[in-house]
């Protein structure tokens, strides 16, 4: 088909594309190593750090993911050392380079001018950039895909043998980079078996290296079948209305603008890719064609696999990507030949308006802390780092490679819960104990995904189990230091109450032990009791907790039932020890003195106190009076 080039001439173009690159590597560059690794970038690093045998054995028995990208960073690693900058600059480039492949892609399917804009519109697309700075293989996988296509498109206008063996090396290397590719091998055999039956005549080295990648895929694909089976999917079952808008909403950037914004950008977004579907259908019906089932079949694809195992996630979906782009470029350069101002105006004010939305959600990418691609993992492990002793270990409760990178060589860390969907908590504070033996202190990162339900278990334990010293709230994530009960004790002196129904006093401590406590009116006593069940209770009591004076005068209280209101005494077992901590304010005309705390449990629904017995069992009062003063200044 003879081309209608632009009057333009061709080498201002080469100029025009030159500086696209410059912008996306620009735009892929900036602010690298900024965000912290999310928890996929650091299986990125994890599996590239161990041995090519282990690494390999990991992918073909745990992780579904082929070897080819994660060999790759293994070397790299090894060579940059894996600094969050390092290990995403391979994607960065690898987004310049795609950029490059769909200005190529869009020169050979219709002119310079649809290269250059799909080009352009790849280059400043957040979605695009995102993934351009994610340690992952999806830009890589993306690449293949557009360079397989360039390349089918090739061999099967000129029929050379040389066209047909890159096809077939491009395809087996996106096989080998994500499982995904798999749809890219789908659209494009049904445009090889349309192309076929339009030309009348099927091409038999389409089927040669077809079958010659296959088979040098079938070895890995025969090693992972015990993995495809257990595989459960990491993503969600979606509709088909969902399965094709979100992918298309996140394609427009979408992801990284407030939900309303994000909707009316798609919409803006839709007429342009109507009119390049009908606009390449008018100029080139086969080149129309190659771009809907390069857009539509990755899109309908995932949705069939969805019904069966929750895998719908719009990163997988980044390799129908490029489609979306060039059909977009397609309508605007059908809208430029249609030569009418009034439209052209329009549609620039159109596009106008999409810049700008880009660029608030590149902002947004970058800069606003709500669209953050991963919690502040590197602040929580820097401040605990800081803040650590060398009695310190680290607990955290889900399998997070981001964790483990952010802690290198710092603290002692445990997983505490056993890898597996399935874990009782009995296994859980198993390994808590082992470790309490080992250190006077741990630092606990909650992490607690979906199907990991014992996780959300872990805090709760704690808080019942041993002196919560320090809580601190990051962006989206909180941390806590734990002290073990035997250090608690060892930094204690013992002091028994008994009271009735089984319930023992058996130590507390002030804030951090200090002896006197002094503090200013208006402030705030931090207290710990330690109680011990001799058998389960048979109510479910309150605390008492008074702060008075010489005269019994009242001058600051905190009431709830045990371990901030979360634990029931109903609930303790036999022989258990439960740590109960209180902050008990102190009025703010408390006069300067010398104070006594007083603590008991009452029913909360007659309001009896829980008397306190002496060893015979016989009732001596109803409450106990700590053995250490509070002064007051």
């Amino acid at each position: 088909m003879e081309r209608d080039y632009p009057p333009l001439k061709h080498h201002y173009y080469r100029l025009i594309l030159v500086g696209i690159l410059l912008l996306s590597f620009a735009l892929r560059v900036y602010r690298l190593g900024y965000h912290s690794l999310r928890g996929d970038e650091g299986s990125t690093y994890v599996f590239g750090t161990e041995s090519l045998t282990e690494l390999i054995e990991f992918l073909r028995v745990t992780e579904f993911h082929p070897p080819l990208y994660y060999t790759l960073m293994h070397s790299w690693i090894a060579w940059t050392g894996g600094t969050e900058f390092a290990l995403r600059f391979t994607s960065a480039v690898t987004g310049v380079l795609l950029v490059a492949s769909v200005a190529a892609l869009g020169r050979l399917l219709l002119d310079v001018r649809l290269g250059v804009i799909a080009a352009f519109l790849v280059a400043v697309n957040p979605y695009q950039v995102f993934y351009a700075q994610d340690a992952r293989s999806y830009p890589l996988v993306t690449l293949l895909g557009v360079l397989a296509t360039i390349s089918l498109w090739h061999a099967l206008n000129h029929e050379r043998w040389r066209d047909w063996i890159i096809y077939g090396l491009l395809v087996l290397g996106a096989m080998y980079t994500h499982y995904s590719a798999a749809l890219i091998v789908i659209f494009q055999g049904m445009f090889v078996t349309w192309d076929s039956l339009h030309q009348r005549r099927f091409p038999r080295q389409y089927a040669v290296v077809g079958i010659a990648a296959g088979l040098l895929f079938l070895p890995w694909f025969l090693s992972i079948q015990q993995l495809l089976t257990d595989y459960r999917g990491y993503g969600e079952r979606v509709s088909i209305t969902d399965s094709l808008w979100r992918p298309l909403t996140a394609f427009a950037g979408g992801q990284f603008l407030k939900s309303e914004i994000a909707l009316g950008n798609a919409f803006f977004f839709l007429p342009f890719l109507c009119l390049g579907i009908v606009g390449l259908w008018v100029k080139r019906r086969s080149a129309a064609l190659l771009m809907l089932l390069y857009l539509l079949v990755p899109l309908i694809g995932v949705y069939i696999a969805s019904q069966f195992k929750p895998v719908f996630d719009e990163r997988y979906l980044i390799i129908a990507s490029p489609a979306f782009y060039l059909l977009i470029g397609a309508g605007l350069v059908w809208l430029l030949d249609l030569r009418r101002t009034w439209l052209a105006a329009a549609s620039l004010m159109i596009v106008a308006a999409l810049l700008l939305s880009g660029g608030v959600a590149l902002s947004n990418y970058y800069f606003n802390p709500r669209f953050a691609k991963s919690p502040p993992w590197r602040e929580v492990l820097d401040y605990i780092a800081h803040k650590a002793r060398p009695e310190d270990a680290l607990i955290y409760t889900a399998p997070l490679p981001t964790i483990q990178y952010y802690n290198r060589n710092r603290l002692p860390a445990y997983l505490v819960i056993p890898r597996g969907p399935v874990t009782s908590l009995t296994e859980a504070t198993d390994e808590l104990q082992h470790v309490f033996e080992d250190y006077a202190r741990v630092w606990l990162i909650p992490a607690a995904p979906g199907d990991w339900p014992v996780s959300h278990q872990v805090e709760p334990w704690l808080d019942r189990h041993s002196a919560r010293l320090d809580q601190t709230f990051f962006r989206i994530v909180h941390i806590g230091l734990y002290e073990s009960p035997a250090a608690f004790f060892d930094a204690t002196e013992p002091q028994t109450a008994v009271f009735a129904d089984g319930l023992h006093l058996t130590g507390f401590r002030l804030g951090d032990g200090e002896s006197p406590m002094t503090l200013e009116a208006g402030e705030a006593i931090p207290l710990t009791l330690v109680w011990y069940a001799e058998h389960s209770p048979t109510k479910a009591y309150t605390v008492f907790t008074h702060l008075v004076d010489s005269d019994g005068t009242l001058w600051g209280q905190w009431d709830n039932p045990p371990v901030w209101g979360t634990y029931p005494t109903t609930e303790w077992a036999t022989g258990e020890t439960v740590f109960d901590q209180y902050l008990i304010p102190v009025e703010e005309d408390t006069p300067p003195g010398e104070y006594h705390l007083l603590v008991g449990l009452y029913d909360p629904i007659s309001g009896d106190r829980l008397p306190v017995v002496n060893e015979r069992g016989e009732p001596i009062g109803d409450q106990f009076q700590l053995g250490q003063k509070v002064t007051i200044r």
